[in-house]
């Protein structure tokens, strides 16, 4: 299963600029930061040439550790890599 398909990933990014950009250009940007959030939020910080960008995600409380571990082990990837990899939940989904 694809990460992007079990997290909920926001519709706008903060941008360098302090504002909320719903086509912020991420995709070929790097992942590196990871901020927890309680129990099911993760906060990405994601560097583009422009400067870093930062959201958060939701991820269910059931996969929320194998998320967070799957997104430290791919810090320093593109962003677009990141979202698109198979991410192996099948201890936890039935």
């Amino acid at each position: 299963m694809k990460i992007k398909d079990i997290t909920d990933w926001p519709p706008r990014w903060a941008t360098p600029l302090g504002t909320l950009d719903t086509n912020a250009p991420i995709g070929d940007g790097v992942l590196v930061g990871l901020s927890l959030w309680g129990t099911t939020i993760i906060g990405l910080a994601v560097q583009c040439p422009d400067g870093k960008y930062f959201c958060s995600v939701r991820a269910p409380a059931n996969v929320y550790g194998h998320v967070l571990e799957f997104l430290k082990r791919n810090q320093g990837r593109k962003l677009r890599e990141v979202i698109d990899a198979e991410i192996d939940i099948s201890d936890v989904i039935q």
